[in-house]
């Protein structure tokens, strides 16, 4: 009974976050649309940060309030959800801007002017259809994606001690319950997260082959309306990223003189960069494949493509149930070889890295200047030395750093990652988040606040050593 009571109240939970996330969505994306060029990369940035924060970092940051709300559950329950909102808000922003419409723009312009001719109540009908298979519809798909985020969140819940069905069932498996009794018990969460899928492909495989977007309306934002858009990106940005990481920066000056204990665990953040590279590797491989398939023009076009879009489906399942399959995978006679290994955490993670890979490779194609590359890539292809190079560093601006920004992004995603890390690990190969996730369960320390903090820094300090090394390579 308390499971599905779990279960009830995630659901309900989670469809308040879908919805309060797509209106908030909606009017960002508006003001983001009527800004200069300029001012919308810094609202992007601004809003994107939250989404990137590392969910370890907030839970542990956020836990000890926590606490101290344990005889308040409501309160605690309402900063709970209030952290994952701003969190995912950021998604649904993005699902709005790029989701595929059904239908163009030239026309939806077209059936406006009929609209202005004509009041009849066909019309108003037929308007309703329109909005649902144009914006509508990128509404749909954004609601989607955040209700089945929200829907298997677990990180932050188990830290915060929040009731759900995901930290029940990883706490059971983790204090021995059978795999089958543990699959068992996630059977209704697989089959909402299938359902959620369903639909959101559905959606998906009903628009037009060339991917047409709605346009984003550029009509001026009152001023209440900008005031409210500007405070919900300072508080998003506040509360998700800017006050954890000074909490635990806070800790670790205050224990910098034991950061020899955090670095007694050099072997475990050893562990998470090798699986965080080997996976962020697979799955922009599995990207650019992708990628290719959906610019395809061939006549197995349609064919091609729904490979990249199968190989998505089981990381949008969420880690812990794709942990448990996988897990369950790796128990049966043939794959049992490679149990306690590295290859069951490696293709979880590569899975779940896959949906972001491929969104954000398609992106960054998207956005590319092709006049410009190829003029770049005539300049790589002259006999001079000089000319060479420029072209080189030319195109480095124009791809390079996009699509190294898209590698850095996936292998911080995959070094993070808790869950999947604590149940598919080797034991010989033990992910620095899975040993802080369990000293997070004694309490805030300095010496916990400096591991935290130093496994933290280790990502961008290993991408400032590459930079740095690209610039001595290149002179």
């Amino acid at each position: 009974m308390s499971l599905t009571l779990d279960y009830l109240w995630a659901f309900l939970r989670a469809l308040g976050i879908a919805a309060a996330a797509v209106l908030a969505a909606a009017a960002v994306q508006r003001a983001i649309a009527s800004c200069p060029r300029r001012t919308a990369r810094l609202m992007w940035l601004a809003h994107i940060i939250p989404f990137l924060t590392p969910v370890l970092l907030v839970g542990y940051a956020w836990s000890r309030l926590a606490l101290s709300l344990v005889h308040h559950p409501a309160w605690n329950q309402a900063l709970y959800t209030l952290l994952v909102w701003l969190r995912l808000t950021p998604v649904a922003t993005i699902a709005i801007h790029f989701a595929p419409s059904a239908i163009s723009p030239e026309a939806l312009w077209c059936h406006k002017l009929l609209r202005q001719r004509h009041s009849a109540v066909g019309t108003r009908r037929s308007a309703v259809v329109f909005w649902l298979r144009g914006r509508g519809r990128a509404f749909a798909i954004s609601f989607l994606v955040v209700l089945l985020l929200a829907f298997g969140e677990f990180e932050i819940a188990s830290l915060m001690s929040i009731g759900s069905w995901t930290v029940t069932i990883f706490d059971a498996q983790y204090l021995g319950l059978s795999l089958g009794e543990s699959l068992r018990m996630a059977i209704p969460g697989l089959l909402i997260s299938v359902a959620l899928l369903w639909l959101g492909l559905r959606l998906l495989a009903t628009a037009p082959a060339r991917g047409l977007r709605p346009a984003p309306s550029r009509s001026a934002m009152g001023k209440p309306a900008r005031t409210a858009v500007g405070l919900y990106l300072l508080a998003s940005l506040t509360l998700v990223t800017l006050l954890p990481a000074y909490f635990v920066a806070e800790g670790a000056v205050a224990g910098f003189r034991l950061l020899p204990e955090a670095l007694a665990l050099t072997k475990e953040v050893l562990a998470s960069v090798l699986f965080g590279l080997a996976a962020a590797a697979c799955a922009i491989g599995c990207s650019v494949f992708g990628v290719r398939c959906w610019g395809s023009k061939s006549a197995i076009r349609n064919q091609q493509s729904a490979i990249p879009l199968a190989l998505c489906v089981p990381g949008l399942l969420g880690a812990l149930v794709l942990a448990l399959l996988i897990l369950a995978l790796f128990q049966l006679p043939g794959p049992n070889a490679a149990y306690d290994t590295p290859v069951p955490l490696l293709l979880a993670l590569t899975l779940l890295l896959l949906p972001f890979a491929l969104v954000l490779r398609m992106l960054v194609s998207a956005t590319r200047p092709g006049e410009a590359s190829h003029a770049a890539r005539l300049l790589t292809s002259s006999s001079e030395g000089k000319v060479i190079r420029a072209g080189r560093r030319v195109l480095w601006h124009l791809e390079g750093q996009g699509k190294l920004a898209v590698a850095f992004l996936l292998f911080c995603w995959g070094y993070f990652d808790l869950t999947a890390s604590a149940i598919l690990a080797p034991s010989q190969m033990t992910p620095v988040t899975w040993r802080l996730y369990n000293f997070m369960h004694y309490g805030h320390t300095a010496a916990l606040s400096t591991m935290v903090l130093v496994c933290f820094l280790v990502p961008f300090l290993l991408c400032a050593l590459f930079f740095a090394s690209l610039r001595v390579f290149r002179g």
